[in-house]
């Protein structure tokens, strides 16, 4: 079992590679040809968080859906031959101990059931735990993603209506604005994680857009400044 360091050193090193690459799925906020859901547990239907979801995003699967191997056989699936899992870890804050009475006696419910309490630790304990994603597993349903509820945001809307910038969503991986054509390509609104998500790279290139001669003659640094 590896520990702490180990583990967070990996995730480290391979972000760093990702930034460096410019492929970090942070980075970009749409799913190419898709809307995606963040990497989540089909057993409890929680997503996973932290270190544990960028770390899972990293992996490039298409499928949303991580398990134990364990949990796939419940599921009646099995993990394909030869596929390799990947760790992620758990820290645990607080313990369940027994609850006492003043005398230090278990304190008991009206069927005689000893009750519990929950205590902060003060030091948290961390777990591992190793996961399979879907596209590992043989004998799962297919993914569905859940259907793109887009609700347009008026005032967002407008200020993108009032900036002159046309804007065409005829590009699968790529958001940019065009200097020579003076317009904006990008996904269209149902590749988006969220409606947030969509307007922000929007109004992101709006923001290139200002440089134009015709509107502010903003002064540009170098790409990505």
């Amino acid at each position: 079992m590896a520990d702490k360091k180990n583990f967070r050193e990996t995730v480290a090193e391979e972000m760093i590679r990702h930034l460096e690459a410019g492929t970090a799925p942070w980075q970009k906020p749409w799913v190419p040809g898709a809307y995606n859901a963040s990497p989540f547990n089909p057993t409890t239907g929680k997503p996973y968080r932290g270190i544990n979801s960028y770390w899972l995003e990293l992996s490039g699967y298409s499928d949303p859906r991580w398990m134990t191997y364990k949990q796939a056989s419940d599921f009646d699936a099995q993990v394909n031959k030869g596929e390799k899992s990947t760790q992620i870890e758990y820290w645990q804050w607080t313990k369940e101990l027994p609850l006492l009475d003043q005398d230090g006696k278990p304190v008991r419910d009206a069927e005689g059931k000893a009750q519990k309490q929950s205590v902060r630790l003060e030091r948290p304990k961390v777990f591992y735990a190793n996961v399979f994603n879907g596209d590992q597993i043989t004998g799962l349903e297919p993914y569905k993603a859940p259907e793109l509820k887009f609700e347009p945001v008026v005032e967002a809307e407008l200020i993108l209506e009032n900036s002159g910038v046309a804007i065409h969503h005829d590009q699968n991986d790529r958001a940019y604005y065009h200097r020579l054509t003076d317009d904006i390509h990008m996904p269209p609104a149902g590749a988006f994680k969220s409606g947030y998500e969509y307007y922000a790279t929007a109004l992101h290139e709006v923001g290139h857009a200002t440089g134009a001669a015709h509107r502010m003659v903003r002064d540009k640094g170098p790409f990505g400044s």
